[in-house]
């Protein structure tokens, strides 16, 4: 089977003159500013400004889901759009959501008594069977609650093992922290982030679970 080679083809300056006259003559006969000879060259090669080109083709599509939702005339987009326009025209609608995601993904709900500590929940993400993180570091809000390393940081956070974690959450019933840690999988260990909703039992409001939009 012969093997098709495509090569790139660059226009001389003799090749888009021509051009370039025509195109002068049509700007002087409707008053036309700025032809140039790499205006000129854009348009015979096909070479489209993508910032430009990209601007419009968002515009455009916000201004389909604008139609879908005042009408109800089809399916509208979920969080992913895709634009191929090489040919003709395709934009697909697929929701793509990836569970342990930490933007997507609901996270890994745990149950907690108000009275735990920081200490004592990070022992207990040893021992969940979805998690089995060691070494565990605890973030809530972009604030370090427990950092493992380095030794500054891990001096300076080390107080709040004592307390409790629904404190130094701010005592709201619910609410996502991330936890970086280490695990293990086929003898191999690996460092992770992962995303928790932490429910507190027992406190008013917590019973209302669904953060999945949380972030």
């Amino acid at each position: 089977m012969e093997m098709i080679v495509f090569k790139y083809y660059d226009f001389t300056y003799s090749e888009i003159s021509p051009n370039i006259m025509q195109a002068s003559k049509r700007a002087e006969l409707f008053g036309i500013p700025g032809v140039t000879y790499s205006f000129t060259q854009g348009v015979v090669k096909n070479i489209i400004p993508a910032i430009a080109s990209t601007n419009a083709i968002i515009s455009a599509a916000c201004a389909l889901e604008t139609l879908k939702i005042a009408s109800g005339c089809s399916k509208t987009l979920s969080n992913y759009l895709i634009f191929n326009g090489v040919e003709g025209l395709h934009i697909k609608a697929t929701e793509f959501v990836k569970e342990d995601c930490l933007v997507c993904g609901s996270g890994v709900l745990i149950d907690l008594d108000a009275s735990v500590t920081l200490k004592k929940f990070i022992g207990l993400l040893e021992e969940h069977p979805k998690l089995h993180l060691s070494k565990a570091s605890i973030t809530h809000q972009g604030k370090n609650l427990y950092m493992q390393g380095p030794p500054v940081l891990e001096e300076m956070t080390r107080p709040n093992l004592t307390q409790t974690l629904f404190d130094l959450m701010g005592r709201i019933p619910k609410d996502i922290v991330h936890v970086t840690g280490t695990t293990s999988k086929n003898d191999k260990k690996s460092s992770v982030l992962r995303k928790l909703r932490v429910v507190f039992k027992g406190v008013e409001g917590a019973s209302d679970i669904d953060m999945a939009g949380a972030a």
